[in-house]
């Protein structure tokens, strides 16, 4: 016997000195060349291109394996991928060697220690964080008070009316349903994405890249017509924006592990970007304009950032109008959640400007304001103008439609119209009680304030055959 396998091993290694590590698949190597290495071996054949010396922008060891950034790309050499325990670390120090023995070698090595520096050092994810708690808690509120849909997502139309707190809003809104399955994609993806952006930009220069993207979101929404949108997919395809740009530009400035392989990555990029424009829900044209905005700003502020240099003013002035906007914004529609009568007036004079936004929605803000809000009768007016608006959409063939007009007409004290909508409503839907007992509340036969609990499910689920509503509230959203 010669000694045990660990030990020929090594002697091997000797005899070749550090020119050749051995990986455990099929007598594959990694072998080090003249001016670089490569990977040989019949598992291995695809990536047989030798990596110049020169190429190699960071190496970084961790428990794992060995991360090795390049100027086009980064690898990953897991541990467990060498025939020796100990092979990323002897791998890194006879990478170290060659490097130093060729021309501008040390000032390479001083380049890599300088990124070990930062990688050391890298910003905490206090922007991202914030963005995912906001998307969060305005889910939660959208759960508890649906109209904050109704209000926030983005409508270009009611942008142009003045309503502009809707470009920031939509952002943080996301469709219900699905397990919640839009807003979980959403988060799960900003957090990912993070970790390629904010830690090399610093949280300011991600505010900064976020705000940009959601306005390059709702700008390519509008250019694209898109009724309705909402979701924080804008921003997220701005941070893939900004991470590609910082692949493509500054990769020699990057901690190895603070990347991605850069074909999966733009693969991966492409792959979004045709379903986004294939997928009729998905918003394609929202996820270009943020990509675009987020990179395009990245360009402007990436040197900085990576040269360690503290924000300039202006990006301090920047980040913080991008908070600001946030608040206001949200400020400037609570007076709709918190159901004031003028803001419903006025809000709904903007419906009463684009009937191309359907029966839907204009049903739901006269019911709303004739139930939730304490409205003058001018005031409900308005509403009134917007159920019949919702009545005539659909021939005055849906009873809830119906029911709503004749609760507007009840509320303003006229009760013989009111009786004879509700009328209508019951000769469409005979069986449901709910129009029944309306009936009694408008005739004096029940409390004017005891109001019958609607039917759960809305009237086109309710109707044999199925029958759709023109301008169900949610036709035409995207996200």
């Amino acid at each position: 016997m010669n000694g045990s396998p660990e030990s020929q091993l090594d002697s091997e290694r000797d005899s070749e000195g550090d020119s050749s590590f051995d990986l455990s698949a099929g007598g594959a190597a990694l072998v080090l060349e003249e001016s670089g290495f490569r990977r040989r071996g019949r598992f291995l054949r695809r990536g047989s291109r030798a990596i110049d010396y020169q190429e190699i922008t960071h190496l970084g060891l961790s428990s794992r394996g060995l991360w090795l950034g390049t100027r086009k790309s980064v690898l990953f050499l897991r541990r467990h991928r060498f025939r020796l325990s100990d092979g990323p670390e002897r791998l890194s120090r006879a990478l170290v060697k060659r490097i130093s023995r060729r021309p501008g070698g040390l000032r390479q090595l001083e380049r890599i220690a300088e990124i070990d520096h930062l990688a050391r050092n890298p910003s905490r994810r206090i922007a991202t964080g914030s963005v995912a708690l906001l998307c969060l808690a305005v889910f939660v509120l959208q759960m508890r008070d649906p109209f904050v849909q109704e209000v926030g997502a983005f409508v270009p139309f009611l942008v142009g009316r003045g309503e502009l707190w809707r470009v920031a809003t939509g952002n943080f809104l996301h469709a219900p349903g699905f397990f919640s399955l839009h807003l979980i994609l959403n988060v799960l993806a900003l957090m990912a994405i993070a970790f390629l952006v904010e830690r090399p930009m610093g949280a300011l220069r991600a505010l900064v890249v976020m705000g940009a993207s959601a306005v390059g979101a709702m700008g390519g929404s509008a250019l694209a017509g898109y009724p309705e949108v909402v979701g924080a997919s804008g921003i997220v395809a701005g941070l893939a924006g900004a991470a590609l740009c910082l692949e493509l530009h500054c990769a020699k400035r990057l901690p190895a592990w603070w990347r991605l392989p850069r074909r999966m990555f733009v693969l991966a990029l492409v792959a979004e970007g045709f379903l986004g424009f294939l997928v009729p829900a998905i918003a394609g044209a929202a996820h270009l304009g943020g990509f675009l905005a987020g990179y395009g700003i990245t360009l402007l502020l990436a040197d900085s950032a990576l040269s360690s240099r503290p924000a300039a003013r202006w990006i301090a002035v920047a980040a913080a109008g991008v908070v600001l906007t946030t608040i206001l914004s949200f400020a400037a529609v609570s007076p709709l959640l918190l159901r004031d009568a003028q803001a419903f007036a006025r809000y709904g004079q903007d419906l009463l400007a684009a009937p191309e936004l359907g029966p839907g929605r204009y049903n739901e803000l006269a019911w709303r304001m004739a139930t939730e809000t304490d409205a003058s009768r001018e005031q409900l007016g308005v509403a009134l103008e917007l159920a019949e608006l919702a009545v005539d959409g659909t021939d005055r063939l849906n009873p809830d439609l119906l029911d709503t007009l004749a609760e507007v007409l009840f509320q303003r004290g006229e009760r013989d119209l009111a009786v004879a909508v509700i009328d209508e409503a019951i000769a469409l839907a005979p069986i449901d009680d709910y129009f029944q007992e309306q009936r009694r509340r408008f005739t004096g036969e029940r409390a004017p304030d005891d109001r019958p609990d609607p039917p759960s499910l809305p009237w086109p689920y309710r109707r044999l055959p199925e029958w759709h509503t023109p301008g169900d509230p949610a036709d035409g959203i995207t996200i």
